[in-house]
């Protein structure tokens, strides 16, 4: 194919008139295109046969994606890519990804007014852990590999219930007080924790018929003074400490809902306090008294039961 043209011997000698409109020849009118680009500026066949598009430094590295017939191309720079790459990724695998359910704890409390249980869902999520191995090249050289350690969560579940005690006793050197229907009501300050001038020994006997595992104190008055309390139970023989014991109570000297956990002792045996027969027994005995600013008292008790 040859191109003769009168007084043009080398194509780079052509000369097109941009001023002509050539949309008859299906070229955009050059003069148009020409005068609306910019340094760095695209001409590309679209709709108009012949359009430019706008340079865009874009963020990072940028690149020129073609999407196909009837759509122009764009500009992407480098985060776009990897969004598309991961997205690709992420679908690939979807249908392979199983995702464990976090831990739910379930916690069932019975109301003292109205009698009647409430649920508490406690959502536990295992936290992962990051963990870091170091890999040693031939020549001496040090990597870093850190991998997200996921543990998978388990399930579990505890229900428990607040009952009432079958027997409350007050001890003040020896002189018993069944406190029973006090640690049964709602009362303010009508359980006499401690005496108003303890000595070692004295105790407050808690108890219940059947095993039970902590013990819920509502503490009207907070005790202010110094003295130890421990925390026993009979074995049918003798008063042991009671294993594992965490007291809120401080030794009587916190006010509010306070707890008592301790683990439920493999030889506990029932005995029989103040008359109150066939009972689990606990008692808050002072093991050591030096002085009291403020008698401790309490407005109702309950024994936590596990289910």
């Amino acid at each position: 194919m040859s191109l003769l043209l009168k007084g043009v011997a080398r194509l780079s000698q052509l000369e097109v008139d941009t001023g002509k409109d050539w949309e008859a020849k299906e070229i955009t009118n050059l003069r148009s295109v020409a005068i609306a680009m910019a340094h760095g500026d695209i001409a590309f066949r679209g709709v108009s046969v012949l359009e430019k598009l706008a340079a865009d430094a874009g963020k990072g590295y940028s690149f020129l994606r073609s999407r196909g017939p009837g759509l122009a191309p764009v500009w992407q720079d480098i985060e776009s890519l990897v969004q598309y790459m991961t997205g690709a990724v992420n679908r690939a695998a979807a249908f392979d990804l199983s995702i464990p359910s976090p831990a739910v704890l379930y916690s069932a409390q019975q109301a003292s007014s109205p009698p009647g249980r409430t649920s508490v869902g406690v959502l536990s999520p295992p936290e992962p852990e990051i963990t870091v191995t170091i890999l040693t090249g031939p020549g001496g050289a040090v990597a870093l590999s850190p991998s997200l350690d996921a543990p998978v969560p388990a399930i579990s579940g505890q229900a428990a219930i607040g009952a009432p005690l079958g027997g409350a006793v007050a001890d003040d050197g020896g002189v018993q007080t069944n406190e029973t229907a006090p640690a049964n009501n709602d009362a303010a300050n009508d359980m006499t924790l401690l005496p108003s001038a303890p000595a070692v020994n004295d105790s407050y006997y808690f108890g219940r018929p059947t095993l039970w595992d902590w013990l819920e104190l509502r503490m009207g008055t907070a005790g202010n003074g110094t003295w130890d309390i421990a925390w026993e139970y009979w074995n049918g023989a003798a008063w042991l400490p009671l294993p594992d014991v965490i007291d809120n109570t401080s030794g009587l000297k916190v006010s509010g809902t306070r707890l008592m956990t301790f683990t439920r002792p493999l030889d506990w045996a029932q005995n029989t306090i103040s008359g109150i027969s066939n009972q689990y027994w606990v008692r808050a005995r002072v093991s050591v008294y030096v002085s009291i600013v403020t008698q401790p008292k309490g407005t109702r008790a309950f024994a936590w039961i596990k289910q």
